[in-house]
């Protein structure tokens, strides 16, 4: 079985979610199956072989993060015959904006449909994008793979899919690079100092929730004598909205904004933190939550959406809407020792349950189901 992967999500070398998702699939599956083409603009953080690697787009990495817009119509007007060239057996498309129709099995991901829910967060054409190209690309494929099954009930609510032609995997987290992992060095280098530091990674889009959180932590500074970090890009203009909130609420020296940190540097982050909160509106699955429990990290997170589905019983869950109720949570475990160990312990216990080798033997699976 000839496995053809649709990557082109892939496009710088500061990956986030869906070239996280993409990068980390494509290295599992190549362990476990050696007949794989993968199409892709930047393979930064990619492991297979040379070999297995289509460079495309190559003339228009000019466009930097505004490839994306160009995406559409190199799959709809290329990929056919690239896919016809190499003699593709099934296409593996790691994101949902895929290939409308297909001649041979496709199986397409759907993260999570945050542009139709968030559409004031999204570029214009992403919008219209998941309104009017999506629903022929989800009937048309051969079978979808959600990362969640909250985003298996969203899919189906707003574009009518089929419950069983949509399969849950997990998503997983990477092994080798997060884990406790004590660094005075990186720390020392953000301006930190160990377990004196709330902290939150991610971007900073408002269903992040970040003005609620600042306004909760507002409200502890005079208990904790704890900072809070924001770590994760920012617009120009998310970062000055975040500095007039800072200001607002007299926060100065108290909240630290950090812009994209370095992959290798996270793990230290996340093993320094007193706690690491997330009290995000919507997510498709919360991968961050995975990360700090790796690194021994205890977590207070939102009750809503996927993020039950993933923290389990190891995360102290909360509603995201209320801020007195975040910022009592935060107060009362920073305070406790012994429930903070607790959360610790439960969430290193919790992150084993889910590894990319384990979602990429799904996925292959699932392939092999399509292929005749």
């Amino acid at each position: 079985m000839r496995i053809g992967i649709d990557a082109t999500i892939c496009i710088t070398k500061e990956p986030t979610g869906l070239g996280i998702y993409t990068i980390n699939i494509i290295n599992a599956l190549s362990k476990i199956h050696d007949d794989l083409v993968v199409w892709t603009v930047d393979e930064s953080g990619m492991t297979l072989g040379k070999e297995k690697i289509r460079p495309v787009l190559q003339g228009l990495r000019f466009t930097g993060k505004n490839l994306y817009q160009i995406r559409p119509f190199w799959i709809e007007s290329f990929l056919p015959h690239l896919m016809k060239r190499e003699g593709i057996d099934i296409l593996f498309s790691s994101v949902p904006s895929a290939l409308s129709r297909s001649r041979i099995p496709h199986l397409s991901t759907v993260l999570d449909i945050i542009p139709l829910i968030f559409p004031g967060e999204m570029p214009a054409p992403v919008v219209w994008n998941y309104k009017y190209r999506m629903p022929e690309i989800l009937k048309n494929a051969s079978a979808l793979v959600t990362i969640s099954e909250h985003t298996k009930k969203d899919v189906e609510r707003h574009y009518s899919i089929n419950p069983q032609r949509m399969h849950t995997v997990h998503l997983g987290y990477d092994e080798d690079n997060f884990r406790p992992k004590d660094s005075a060095a990186v720390l020392t280098r953000y301006g930190l100092e160990s377990k004196g530091y709330l902290l939150y990674v991610g971007n900073a889009s408002p269903r992040k929730n970040l003005d609620t959180l600042i306004k909760a932590y507002s409200q502890v500074i005079p208990s904790i004598p704890h900072k809070l970090v924001l770590c994760g890009a920012k617009t120009g203009k998310e970062t000055k909205q975040l500095r007039e909130l800072i200001s607002r609420y007299n926060l100065g020296g108290r909240v630290v904004l950090l812009d994209y940190v370095r992959y290798t540097d996270l793990p230290a982050l996340y093993t320094g933190a007193a706690l690491f909160v997330y009290v995000s509106l919507y997510e498709g699955f919360g991968l961050p939550i995975l990360e700090a429990m790796a690194c021994g990290t205890p977590v207070l997170a939102s009750s809503t959406t996927s993020i039950p589905e993933v923290a389990g019983d190891a995360a102290r869950l909360i509603d995201p809407a209320d801020c007195d109720s975040i910022a009592h949570s935060i107060k009362e475990l920073v305070s406790d020792p012994k429930r903070l160990r607790l959360l610790s312990n439960a969430g290193l216990k919790r992150c084993k349950e889910f590894s990319w080798d384990k979602s990429a033997q799904q996925i292959l699976s699932l392939m092999k189901s399509l292929v005749h």
